[in-house]
């Protein structure tokens, strides 16, 4: 039945993505899966009703809810629907201006692109069906060698998962504010508790978003019906309201609230939320402190990307040393010094070591077989893991709602503190091609799967068996995704969607023409980041009264958390508030309202975007 919903909750996110509607991937609860959940919860209480022992338990919704969500994030924005684009692209777009076929075509290897005209011309502009021209057989062997890199890429996370599991859900028992709905949601009579759903509070709440989101949507149609707070064209961008020197360096900062954000972060403890907007602010400081003190002018000043990658290795630091316990054990059964009982895990220590190592090997030999040298293939692929270990650690522990990281892969980071002279050419095709994964990390798998485990671990579901549906998830997403938005190009021309391939392929460019020097102060905003949030680790672990996490340091510095840093700071003052004068007492009923607001935003949203794709024109899209 898992498999059964993952077909079209793919094709809505691709053909939503191909039509402008909705991008459900974009934020860390995707909505498609709550959405479908919802409805199958429904559908269950009916057969429950009517026949009993048809009806579904708890650990069958939440394994449908998992396979949902993994699946969906592998074809998200920044997964799928960026790698597509990027592997089309070079030989495509090779002029005889650009002459980029001297530059870098002749020595790129072949199996990492298509180049047959004919298959190119049927992508960008034949208008025609996948399947009805001989022109999908050069696709076949990118779609199936970069699907093999992504599902390696996945079950590596897995297996590094199994060494974090343990710490974050049972020892630290780290709040997992994203599963909270589903949680909810999937809690039936026989678990001891009364349904969300027979709560009045859920559906004050649920009508609250859903009236929001339903003026919204109709003023997208009918522009004389007002806009409410939530929509792009409602927001008020206070960038443009300071015109002189040096204010206007604060740049875009849109003042809108966003319901679902608002409940979302209601369930992230307290001096989480209050970091997040807090350091958001902060960035925005900076910036007007750098453009008055003259340092405007330097590339990237303030360096807010690079103190925010800083952050990420450091977080990404401290969450292994916190698991280092585990990960010994692991290696001393791998080595067969001693028993380990990991039977409550996804899968034995040694297994989970064995399919680490290899499959990083696996990894970095992909890398090579495309003509990259083993040090930088090798030092993408640490990178790239230990942003998404980082990225897993904020959402198991903030559940912030993004996380995008725009630009700041391990290539770029590197290309940009030592200067892409030091890499060969070959290192920076490598480079080019691995934009497909790293232009920004929104729809990052890793989190998905942690969060499958605690969801595990609540309802007693076996984390084994919930393992091998994740993996059995992600390889049919996959092939149905490749197979969905390769059809969709055919018909609508690829060219339409391009914009990725061409940042992959530009940057390529100026790293071949103009490869520069190291660059000190990239070097140096990274190591003041990685020292920074050091410091707030220290500080936190020594004052019980230090209220900033590094957390919301290393995230808040994103172009997302302009969108949702008012809604935080909304959520959290309304927890402030509920806690300081009705406690833990008002806490628990509150919490339902809030939950009503995520689920009422999510089922308007779902709601316009499949009226969109049926349409084929634009809707409100609540998730911009």
């Amino acid at each position: 039945m898992g498999l059964l919903v993952l077909v079209p909750n793919v094709i809505f996110i691709l053909l939503g993505y191909i039509r402008g509607q909705s991008r459900p991937t974009t934020v860390s609860l995707i909505f498609t899966a709550v959405v479908t959940l919802l409805l199958i919860v429904a559908l269950n209480r009916l057969v429950r009703r009517i026949r009993p022992s048809w009806a579904l338990d708890r650990g069958e919704l939440v394994t449908i809810y998992v396979m949902l969500s993994v699946g969906s994030a592998l074809v998200g924005l920044d997964q799928l629907q960026t790698m597509l684009p990027v592997v089309a692209y070079p030989h495509w777009y090779a002029t005889p201006e650009n002459n980029w076929d001297m530059l870098f075509l002749q020595d790129m290897p072949g199996w990492l692109t298509v180049s047959s005209p004919d298959a190119l011309w049927a992508y960008y502009d034949s208008s025609g069906s996948l399947l009805m021209t001989p022109y999908w057989r050069p696709w076949v062997r990118p779609a199936l060698l970069w699907s093999l890199f992504s599902l390696i890429l996945f079950f590596v996370m897995l297996c590094l998962n199994t060494f974090l599991r343990r710490n974050w859900v049972e020892e630290a028992k780290l709040s997992f504010p994203i599963v909270q709905l589903p949680l909810e949601m999937t809690r039936t009579r026989t678990s001891g508790k009364r349904s969300i759903f027979s709560d009045r509070l859920l559906w004050i709440g649920f009508a609250v978003a859903f009236i929001l989101d339903g003026f919204n949507g109709f003023h997208e149609l009918y522009p004389q019906i007002p806009a409410l707070t939530g929509a792009r064209g409602a927001s008020t961008d206070l960038g443009r309201m300071v015109q002189s020197r040096p204010w206007n360096a604060i740049g875009w900062t849109p003042l809108n609230v966003y319901p679902f954000v608002v409940g979302i972060t209601f369930f992230t403890p307290v001096d989480l939320s209050f970091s997040m907007w807090f350091f958001y602010v902060m960035w925005k400081a900076l910036k007007i402190f750098s453009s008055a003190v003259g340092w405007g002018d330097l590339p990237n000043a303030p360096w807010i990307k690079e103190q925010s990658f800083g952050a990420y290795m450091a977080v990404a630091g401290f969450s292994l040393w916190a698991s280092r316990r585990h990960i010994r054990q692991a290696v001393t059964s791998v080595l067969g010094e001693r028993e380990v009982d990991d039977s409550g895990e996804p899968m034995p220590y040694p297994w989970a070591m064995i399919g680490a190592v290899g499959g990083i090997v696996t990894l970095v030999i992909f890398c090579q077989q495309a003509k990259m040298a083993l040090a930088p293939a090798l030092a993408f692929i640490v990178f790239y893991l230990l942003i998404s270990i980082a990225i897993a650690r904020i959402r198991a522990e903030l559940g912030s709602p993004v996380h995008d990281l725009h630009f700041i892969g391990p290539q770029v980071m590197m290309t940009e503190g030592l200067g892409a002279g030091a890499f060969r050419k070959n290192d920076l095709i490598g480079f080019a091609f691995l934009h497909s994964i790293t232009r920004a990390h929104r729809s990052h798998p890793m989190p998905h799967q942690i969060e499958g485990m605690k969801l595990a671990n609540e309802t007693n579901l076996s984390q084994r068996g919930l393992a091998g549906a994740m993996m059995l998830a992600a390889a049919v997403a996959l092939v149905l995704g490749w197979g969905v938005l390769l059809e969709a190009f055919f018909r609508n021309g690829g060219g339409n969607w391009s914009s990725k391939g061409r940042e992959a392929f530009s940057l390529l460019e100026r790293w071949l023409i103009s490869p520069g020097k190291p660059d000190w102060f990239v070097l140096g905003g990274m190591v003041w980041g990685l020292g920074m949030t050091l410091l707030l680790v220290w500080m936190r672990t020594r004052y019980v009264w230090w209220s900033l996490h590094p957390a919301g340091y290393a995230v808040s510095g994103s172009w997302s958390m302009a969108l949702f840093a008012p809604s935080i700071l909304v959520s959290w003052l309304a927890k402030v508030v509920i806690l300081r004068y009705g406690g833990m007492s008002a806490f628990a009923p509150a919490s339902t309202f809030f939950l009503g607001l995520i689920l009422g935003e999510f089922t308007a949203g779902a709601g316009w975007g499949l009226w969109g794709i049926l349409a084929n024109r634009r809707m409100y899209n609540f998730l911009p």
